[in-house]
């Protein structure tokens, strides 16, 4: 049986994050030098760590931004398809060319759609949110021999 004050286990190795912030004594398990990330505080000035946070908070906006942009124009279209299969029944039937209603053309535009969704996202993905994920992890994973391990 253990107790919270014993740890059986050492605390794990750098990673090149900084340790989490610890509880309201200031330690970690409330036991004055026997923190699993040392003896932090809740004063502690973090600063140095804001131009990382900058790039975190930037790269989730970019993320996020991306994201809501591709779904929305995905189900956007859809929920205009269905809307318009619910309550214009008459002008979903309604013929186009031969035998192709505005319906059966609008349902196969959802394909196109979401097929163009996604290479969008894929495309802006790579020229917006990669390269600011590449420069998180690089300033995040130490570079040198043991780089690799780290990842």
């Amino acid at each position: 049986m253990t107790h919270p004050d014993e740890h059986q286990y050492p605390p794990p190795g750098p990673t090149g994050w900084p340790p989490p912030r610890t509880g309201p004594r200031g330690h970690v398990n409330d036991a004055p030098g026997h923190g699993w990330f040392g003896d932090a505080t809740w004063d502690e000035s973090y600063a140095h760590q804001a131009p990382h946070h900058d790039d975190l908070a930037t790269l989730r906006s970019a993320y996020r931004l991306l994201r809501r942009s591709s779904t929305l124009a995905a189900l956007g279209s859809f929920v205009v398809y269905v809307v318009l299969s619910c309550w214009a029944p008459d002008l979903m039937g309604s013929r186009i060319a031969g035998e192709l209603s505005l319906g059966m053309a609008l349902g196969v535009l959802q394909l196109v759609v979401t097929f163009v969704a996604v290479f969008w996202y894929g495309r802006s993905a790579q020229r917006s949110v990669d390269p600011l994920a590449r420069a998180v992890r690089e300033r995040a994973v130490p570079a040198g021999r043991n780089a690799g391990a780290a990842r």
